[in-house]
């Protein structure tokens, strides 16, 4: 029960990483709010906590409005009190139906020209073909959802007199990801965020890290094709991706004692992808 009584929040929690999380959360002694922008599927996620005899609540939220997220913050205040521990997690696929499309055509080409040894010709193009609306949307959901929601968090976890926030980065703010230059950029600006604020609320006795998975089967990976989680698999050396239950391990830690001096740091479980 590393944490028994304290009140987590726990965002983009109805199914993959986030689900995971709040289920382990729950299971350690954690009453856990679940928030995702459906409802019913977050409800979903409070049900199967009670299992373990811990209490949940549902808030529906979409992280990207300012107004949003001070309405659910408020939300938690009048249901719980307060907050000891906030998980940035929700995210959206780094690319729509039709990028994704494009995506796996251009990595099976890729593929193909490479096998023919006469070498590769065909372009990612992300960068060159982007919408001003797919860049933007990116950013504002990670990036801006991670402030609005921290900003939140730092003087509720103050008053219940510290804790911690944990922002779900990725490899791809590490390292880069090809064909995904406005994920990349998010997730970089989340783990440069995570450092800036850590410095400025240790005196609170507020700890704040990030979370760099690598290739992780999620929902949100699902569209990703076999060719391109062939790619992915090829640059992996443990030779498989990973399970949402490895990523909610490492919140654990990051949430409860068994980190109390570790702060402004990035853990990235990756199975060997990115070594940095």
């Amino acid at each position: 029960m590393k944490l028994k009584d304290k009140i987590a929040l726990v965002t983009g929690a109805a199914s993959g990483i986030g689900r995971a999380t709040a289920l382990l959360f729950a299971r350690e002694g954690a009453r856990v709010v679940v928030n995702d922008l459906d409802l019913a599927a977050a409800q979903k996620t409070v049900d199967e906590m009670g299992a373990d005899g811990s209490s949940g609540l549902a808030v529906r939220a979409d992280v990207s409005e300012s107004a949003q997220v001070a309405a659910m913050f408020e939300e938690i205040d009048r249901a719980l009190g307060g907050l000891d521990i906030l998980v940035n997690n929700a995210g959206i696929a780094e690319a729509t139906g039709d990028e994704m499309t494009k995506l796996n055509q251009r990595a099976e080409a890729r593929i193909n020209e490479a096998l023919s040894g006469e070498g590769i010709r065909t372009p990612w193009d992300a960068t060159a073909e982007m919408s001003d609306a797919s860049w933007d949307r990116m950013i504002r959901v990670h990036l801006y959802g991670t402030f609005y929601c921290t900003r939140a968090a730092i003087p509720r976890i103050t008053r219940r007199g510290g804790g911690s926030i944990i922002n779900m980065a990725s490899v791809a703010g590490l390292m880069g990801l090809e064909a995904a230059p406005h994920y990349s950029a998010a997730k970089a600006g989340m783990i440069g965020f995570t450092r800036a604020v850590a410095r400025e609320v240790g005196s609170l006795g507020i700890r704040v890290n990030a979370i760099c998975p690598g290739f992780i089967e999620t929902p949100m990976t699902e569209p990703i094709s076999p060719m391109l989680k062939m790619m992915a698999l090829g640059q992996t050396p443990m030779g498989r991706w990973g399970d949402p239950k490895e990523v909610a391990s490492n919140c654990l830690f990051l949430a409860s004692e068994d980190s109390s001096y570790v702060t402004g740091q990035w853990l990235s479980p990756n199975g060997g992808l990115f070594t940095g």
